[in-house]
């Protein structure tokens, strides 16, 4: 009884695991996909980091075949200027559609200046800072 019961189990946990394999396979082809294009857009915009959630954003909108595109490096140089828009912008506007805001404050624009320029909206000191008289009174 014992032997037919871990042979269930070693049955169960092997189906498991083959089911798994393809999903595995592909979130690995994916992530090397997403890795290649990341390195694609820290190239164009010639920022040695950008953050997680401005790329995420950037792949999320453009097409699978216009981010395999990019990451090969055989991307016409208007689809790259499209994504060195997005990324400076943080928002994606295609020819055909509605533009799409996907990052405000991660935008490269406000990179570029940041250590003269506060992001709009949002404040300039610590929390309350306005409430304090100023130094000079």
């Amino acid at each position: 009884m014992i032997e037919t019961h871990l042979s269930r189990r070693l049955f169960l946990g092997g189906a498991s695991a083959a089911a798994l394999m393809p999903g595995a396979a592909l979130a690995q082809s994916d992530g090397r996909k997403t890795l290649a294009f990341a390195a694609t857009c820290r190239e164009l915009a010639g920022f040695d980091t950008i953050p997680n959630a401005l790329v995420a954003g950037a792949a999320r909108a453009f097409p699978d075949e216009d981010r395999t595109a990019l990451a090969e490096k055989t991307a016409s140089p208007d689809l790259s200027k499209s994504l060195l828009k997005t990324l400076y912008t943080g928002m994606y506007s295609p020819e055909d559609g509605d533009p799409t805001r996907f990052a405000y404050a991660e935008a490269l624009m406000y990179a570029a200046v940041e250590d003269s320029l506060n992001v709009p909206s949002y404040c300039g000191g610590v929390p309350g800072y306005w409430a304090e008289k100023p130094v000079s009174a």
